[in-house]
């Protein structure tokens, strides 16, 4: 249930509108009462309510100076003004705070019951998106430890890559592969990282192949060593939160992100050393695994990615035969190849998301919690499937985008985006219906003009952000936003952080 806190100075009126709807038949429940601005602070602070229903004049503090201080603090909660009198120039005041509803006294039961109806709404549809950002967001890092793992990075990316991570070169660094079904969003470890002797260890899952994930440990070189003792420790607090046994491979401790690839190499070959007759359900590196340790073929990757994404059917037939000509050459164990064929679907899934697919939807296509083809010819059986149907996906996507009245009006954008701009000046520029320009884009991009114009604007202000000392009003304002709150709640919605947290960042 959603939770709602009250906040008036009128006794009567809170009773009353404890009493006005059926909050529990409406998915509330009532956490919290406050008779000023200053108690309703902290009852916020306490009891983190989802919406906050509150009187605008109230002693200490008044409500709207109560919605500020809250859209200063990490928590902000959805509120619904409601006032003896309508005042218009305070009504706009609050709703540039992003209130829900502004409402005035004596309070209607079919009034409030719409406007928490549709708070309601909101939030839920909000909860949603955050969901699959971080969803996608979780993939997105998995991906770039992976990356880094397997060394797929040129210099600039790799050293990109571990800022983003907040990694430091000199770090130490241990990698444990896991085989077996990964743990869900919600049940990951990082709440193991406030447990001693875990509280200063780092902890970036990756994809390591079908039914296998990993686990990257970055401890700084001050903090504590990443000893067998440590890494036994850490695996079994790791081990309660799996259903079903794992088993784990663990390579040796190492001083310096440059040697990443080195610690997934050790990892891998303590798996591949596996004795079977052995119930040990944790195997290390050992120095004579090294010869079990054989390098994939440079550039591979690459190649095969982008005949994927450019949708080159022809051209992935005969590709697809030359991999697997150098796969049943080479002595690569089935491991190896399963990781390198599955960290090429992880990096398709970022291409995915950037056309405006549904990675998640082909994430559990490509990845069912099934045991991996254990035989090169099932390998390339499953892996000609995959990529053949998601080569013509993209062959699709690209037919889809090369709508020439879509490309001039995205062309328009660039250039303009800085200006106030709305659809109907795009297509009075195109000499185009305005509702059609909009269905056109939609179909190409899955999203609205307006949802495009936000994302392009915003994403051309972390470009300022990261590479200039403008203000961050001053970046609003050249970007296309007029209103520097509007900018950094539009930020903050689709990057997760506000626009001051992702410059420090």
């Amino acid at each position: 249930m959603l939770k709602v806190l009250f906040a008036d100075d009128e006794p009567l009126m809170l009773e009353g509108l404890r009493f006005l709807v059926d909050w529990e038949q409406l998915d509330f429940e009532v956490c919290g009462e406050a008779l000023d601005g200053e108690d309703a602070l902290q009852l916020i602070h306490r009891t983190q309510p989802d919406l906050v229903i509150t009187d605008v004049r109230m002693p200490v503090i008044d409500g709207l100076e109560l919605i500020k201080t809250i859209h200063e603090s990490d928590f902000v909660p959805k509120f619904i003004i409601i006032s003896g009198y309508a005042d218009f120039g305070y009504a706009m005041e609050a709703l540039r705070y992003g209130v829900s509803n502004y409402l005035t006294k004596p309070l209607d039961e079919k009034e409030l019951t719409e406007a928490l109806h549709h708070v309601a709404k909101e939030i839920h549809t909000e909860r949603r998106l955050a969901s699959r950002r971080e969803s996608v967001s979780a993939f997105m890092q998995a991906e770039t430890v992976a990356r880094l793992l397997m060394r797929e990075n040129s210099i600039a990316e790799a050293d990109e890559a571990l800022r983003e991570l907040k990694i430091h070169p000199d770090s130490r660094i241990c990698c444990v592969l896991a085989e077996g079904p990964s743990l869900d969003g919600s049940n990951q470890p990082y709440s193991m990282k406030a447990k001693e002797p875990f509280d200063n260890i780092a902890i970036y899952p990756f994809l390591a192949g079908c039914h296998k994930h990993g686990y990257l440990l970055v401890s700084p070189h001050e903090g504590p060593e990443l000893d067998p003792m440590i890494q036994v420790s850490w695996i079994y607090e790791l081990r309660t939160q799996y259903s079903t046994q794992v088993l784990f491979s663990v390579s040796r401790e190492h001083c310096g992100t440059a040697f990443l690839n080195t610690a997934y190499l050790e990892a891998l070959g303590a798996e591949l050393c596996r004795v079977d007759s052995d119930n040990s359900t944790i195997s290390f590196f050992q120095e004579q695994n090294k010869e079990h340790i054989t390098l994939l073929p440079a550039g591979l990757k690459k190649s095969l990615l982008q005949t994927v994404t450019e949708g080159q059917m022809d051209r992935l037939d005969s590709q697809l035969n030359h991999v697997f000509k150098i796969f049943s050459a080479e002595i690569h164990s089935s491991s190896w190849i399963d990781a390198y064929l599955s960290n090429i679907k992880i990096e398709l899934l970022r291409e995915i998301d950037a056309k405006g697919g549904e990675p998640v939807i082909w994430a559990d296509k490509w990845f069912p919690p099934r045991v991996t083809a254990c035989c090169l010819s099932l390998f390339e059986r499953q892996t000609r499937e995959d990529l053949y149907e998601i080569a013509e996906w993209f062959a699709s996507a690209a037919s889809k985008q090369e709508d020439p009245i879509v490309t001039a009006a995205l062309d328009y954008v660039q250039a303009h985006y800085h200006e106030k701009l709305k659809l109907q000046d795009v297509a009075k520029h195109l000499q185009v219906n305005a509702a059609v320009l909009g269905q056109r884009i939609k179909k190409c991009y899955g999203r609205s003009f307006n949802e495009f114009l936000h994302q392009y604007r915003i994403e051309e202000a972390k470009k300022l952000l990261r590479r200039t000392d403008m203000c961050i009003s001053d970046i609003a304002e050249r970007v296309g936003y007029a209103d520097a709150d509007l900018f950094a709640a539009k930020f903050k919605a689709l990057n997760g952080v506000s626009p001051s947290v992702y410059k420090k960042g």
